[in-house]
């Protein structure tokens, strides 16, 4: 017997952590305006937000999630509506986690069904075992004629788990897969997702729909890009990436594989840039304090690219770009940074320190006497610097941001309360040579970013004639140790690295300076997560702690 045809709604929307009031008025916004679909989907958690972390436990958080789910369960509609949120069920009210990270059906205005997660990932950005139980259900469930297999996010990353979720739905009945996801974005990621989905959905010649989360949450940054494939694992759409997509899709069990031609070659350039101006605008907005964003400008390619990221994401006439010019400062630092504003057409002050410099110095010398020039008088210009910042942003409301790389990160090649200042870290996961391919891309469509800022060399023109390679390798030698440390951990790196044509004394002195720094690490700004292994909330190191790699070299 041939089976209905179905109109899905897949319902990719950007939710506000903690905010139910205006996640529920979105929720039933597209539930009204779809009420004659069949099933309306909506991400995990995207009733609460995710990650909620510890508000889970505030009473007022549980109480309105529970008085939501009641006004959505009330909604005249004639779709099914497949919601996640969390639920605290009596029979694991006693348990260590009393929750369980859920999907509801909701049918003819009463919750049908509730699944619940049965993998909970506890690794990188998840923490979901400080919070959930799981569950052992692999029932389908019946809607509108089919019987819908229901996974939550991790459910289908069952590689490395003794439980296969997606294969058990399928051998107890289920006709077709929807995943429902909050799956944070890293480049290749989307690549990794259409593999596996594509995979089982060929393995058991099931049609899959993948429904993610859209939005910037802190360091998170959920890219969307909610996918369906039919039975011959054959993509049959796509919707939009980084932004809130409501598309109407069409599904039949029976879909031919003809004339399907939906490309999934993404540009990673292009993605990361769309990844971190959604994750400041979201930020930006939602918290809803900020009247504008301020940084520091130095003439350089990393605070170019930041300027670039903030006019792109709030508009030029949210940003302020200061110059703090010393007695290193070079004309070609302060034209190339009046240049690149003018291009972007954000204001630009500049604001002289060495005055500042001078005094300090001099107040200086009179308790300590006669000194000599060290990486003590560098920090404390740029500390000068991280102060007139500070004073900008309480004076007028402005949200600086900060502009270290994860190659200075890494090696601690940053100043503590210096230029580490910030409420929020654009380029903090991009490694310093593909900050200089972003840049190139950048300019590809148009010349934004002055040549000049990208091909000098950096330096941070703390002293006189000061080139970064004075202190730490060359970028393209230094993003190679600290990409085999960061993804693989110590001890990694030495042969590998030694079969490229990198000393040993070069591999170890990056090695030290990064176990060194890990300090800085620590009291960093939010940085926007944009590799599989960033410095921020997946990251966990302690700061005190002692290795041993002499014996090793």
């Amino acid at each position: 017997m041939t089976k209905k045809d179905l109109n899905i709604v897949l319902a990719q929307i950007n939710p506000i952590v903690g905010d139910l009031e205006y996640n529920t008025n979105k929720i039933c916004s597209i539930i009204n305006d779809h009420q004659n679909s069949d099933i309306i989907i909506f991400p995990e958690m995207s009733l609460v937000g995710y990650p909620l972390m510890d508000h889970i436990h505030d009473p007022l958080i549980r109480r309105k999630n529970k008085e939501s789910i009641d006004r959505i369960s009330k909604l005249k509609t004639k779709s099914t509506i497949i919601l996640g949120t969390f639920t605290e069920p009596e029979t694991i009210s006693e348990k260590v986690h009393p929750f369980f990270n859920s999907a509801l059906i909701i049918e003819n205005n009463k919750i049908k069904a509730i699944i619940n997660k049965r993998l909970l990932p506890n690794y990188d950005v998840f923490d979901e075992r400080r919070y959930f139980s799981y569950d052992n259900d692999f029932n389908p469930i019946e809607v509108k004629g089919y019987k819908l297999g229901i996974l939550i996010c991790e459910d289908l990353w069952d590689n490395d788990y003794e439980i296969k979720v997606a294969k058990n739905l399928v051998e107890n009945g289920a006709e077709m897969l929807i995943v429902i996801n909050a799956s944070p974005y890293y480049i290749t990621k989307f690549n990794l997702r259409k593999k596996i989905i594509i995979e089982k959905s060929r393995n058991f010649s099931t049609p899959i729909i993948y429904l993610n989360m859209v939005g910037g949450l802190d360091e998170i940054v959920y890219d969307g890009r909610s996918f369906l494939t039919n039975k011959h694992g054959e993509i049959t759409f796509i919707a939009k990436a980084f932004q809130e997509d409501i598309s109407e899709v069409p599904f039949s069990l029976d879909n031919s594989s003809d004339k399907i031609n939906i490309s999934t070659d993404f540009d990673w350039r292009e993605d990361v840039l769309n990844a971190l101006k959604l994750n400041l605008y979201d930020y930006f907005h939602k918290t809803g304090v900020f009247k504008g964003v301020v940084l520091g400008l130095s003439g350089g390619i990393d605070s170019a690219f930041t300027a670039y990221i903030c006019a792109s994401s709030l508009g030029s006439e949210n940003v302020t770009a200061i110059m703090m010019p010393t007695r290193f400062t070079s004309k070609q630092s302060i034209d190339d940074a009046r240049k690149l504003c003018e291009n972007i057409g954000i204001k630009f002050i500049i604001h002289p320190i060495d005055n500042l410099f001078s005094a300090y110095e001099s107040s200086l010398r009179e308790n300590l006497g006669k000194y000599t020039f060290d990486i003590a008088d560098e920090n404390l210009q740029a500390r000068i610097r991280a102060t007139i910042l500070m004073y900008y942003s309480n004076k007028f409301n402005w949200l600086l941001v900060s502009t270290g790389n994860k190659s200075e990160l890494g090696v601690g090649y940053c100043t503590l309360y210096g230029d580490t200042n910030g409420g929020k870290n654009i380029p903090g996961d991009l490694y310093k040579v593909q900050i200089y391919e972003l840049c190139n891309f950048i300019n590809k469509k148009r010349k934004i970013i002055p040549q000049s800022i990208i091909n000098r060399l950096p330096s941070a023109e703390l002293r006189e004639n000061q080139k970064d390679s004075d202190s730490i390798p060359e970028y393209e030698i230094l993003d190679q140790i600290l990409e085999e440390i960061i993804t693989h951990g110590i001890g990694s790196e030495l042969e590998h690295l030694k079969k490229r044509g990198i000393s040993s004394e070069v591999i170890k002195k990056v090695r030290s300076l990064y176990l060194n720094s890990e300090y800085k690490r620590h009291q960093l700004v939010q940085t926007i997560k944009v590799s599989e292994s960033a410095f921020g909330i997946g990251r966990r190191y302690p700061v005190l702690k002692r290795i041993d790699i002499e014996k090793e070299f």
